[in-house]
């Protein structure tokens, strides 16, 4: 169906079809993808990131298909071939290694497949291993939230990250939780859960009301869209006007 003449094209245009949901297209051109790099006996550092950047989108795009048996089917291989790239990368350019698409947001995506045919106990395990990776990533553990539902435990580690993420900042006409090293999270979902639980969690009705407050003070522009980046700023002012001493 193409040829491997180019496989980064390749790879750019499965990538633009999945954006615009022409699923079907997707899964045929990655399978043929996946499928001609699996079957080369030794692949190189190039060629082995290549195939894990084409079983991501073939996971996901089996997962968005239904077809949960062939997408849990390619997230093991996924997990398989992305140890194998980082082993070749440990010995040949190490360097790279903090350039690999982090871990916990493979696992997240593993997690989605598992979630998206009902396997939630498996989908928690996923969830819980990329939270443990890098604490505070609120993703994984609104997903471990959403997975277990409104009388969860971990509405109050939501909670907890959604404190640690600092204030709300708002982007494109939306309103983020932006912890520092992490994925932003859009704050609807983070506060249906929350809010979900509030009366059974302070710690959730605390935040969830720190929240709404700071997108009023946004909208009504008592504070700035991005405080974080408004306090940085701030401290690159001079902090005297040097010139009423003269």
């Amino acid at each position: 169906m193409f040829g491997m003449s180019d496989p980064n094209q390749t790879l750019s245009q499965m990538i633009r079809y999945f954006e615009e949901q022409r699923y079907e297209m997707v899964e045929v051109m990655s399978s043929e993808f996946t499928g001609m790099l699996l079957s080369q006996k030794s692949r190189d550092a190039a060629s082995q990131t290549l195939l894990v950047k084409g079983l991501r989108i073939l996971t996901e795009v089996l997962s968005e298909r239904k077809k949960h048996k062939l997408a849990i089917k390619a997230a093991s291989v996924l997990q398989r071939e992305r140890k194998k790239l980082e082993k070749i990368l440990l010995q040949s350019a190490p360097q790279l290694l903090e350039k690999l698409t982090p871990m916990e947001e493979d696992l997240r995506r593993v997690g989605d497949v598992f979630a998206a045919c009902g396997k939630t106990r498996k989908a928690v395990k996923f969830y819980s291993r990329a939270h443990k990776i890098q604490q505070g990533n609120i993703l994984a553990m609104l997903s471990i939230c959403k997975c277990e539902g409104a009388s969860t435990k971990q509405c109050k580690s939501l909670a907890k990250d959604a404190e640690i993420a600092g204030p709300v900042i708002l982007e494109n006409g939306q309103y983020w939780l932006k912890p520092e090293g992490n994925i932003p999270a859009q704050i609807d979902p983070v506060l249906a859960v929350m809010e979900s639980c509030s009366h059974e969690h302070q710690k959730c009705a605390e935040q969830s009301q720190r929240i709404r407050q700071e997108c009023s003070d946004i909208s009504e522009g008592i504070t700035a869209a991005n405080a974080r980046l408004q306090s940085a700023m701030d401290t690159l002012q001079p902090k005297h006007d040097y010139y009423q001493y003269s």
